[in-house]
């Protein structure tokens, strides 16, 4: 089955030159899943490719990805803890990441 995942992405936006300024992202994803708890956990596995691919936030330093609503084919909404379907990298995952 089709699932549709929307994001909210907290990081940083560069013009270039090493420059960063705060910014934020909505990011819609279209999943394929058997089941919604599958669903889920391949949202939050992009959600962390998402937080390992964004520039960090100046501000905080961290790149924070927040999985908003996750929907089925039908528009079903599938309910999740939103608590736990938030992940963060900050800036030392980011550079070991592209080492």
């Amino acid at each position: 089955m089709e699932y549709r995942a929307t994001f909210r992405i907290d990081c940083g936006v560069s013009p270039g030159y090493g420059v960063k300024y705060p910014g934020n992202v909505e990011r819609t994803e279209t999943l394929l899943a058997d089941s919604p708890q599958v669903a889920h956990q391949e949202a939050m596995n992009r959600a962390r490719e998402f937080a390992d691919d964004y520039l960090s936030n100046p501000d905080n330093g961290l790149t924070t990805v927040q999985l908003l609503s996750l929907q089925d084919s039908n528009g079903a909404v599938v309910s999740f803890d939103a608590s736990k379907s938030v992940v963060q990298s900050n800036m030392l995952e980011h550079l070991l990441a592209s080492a």
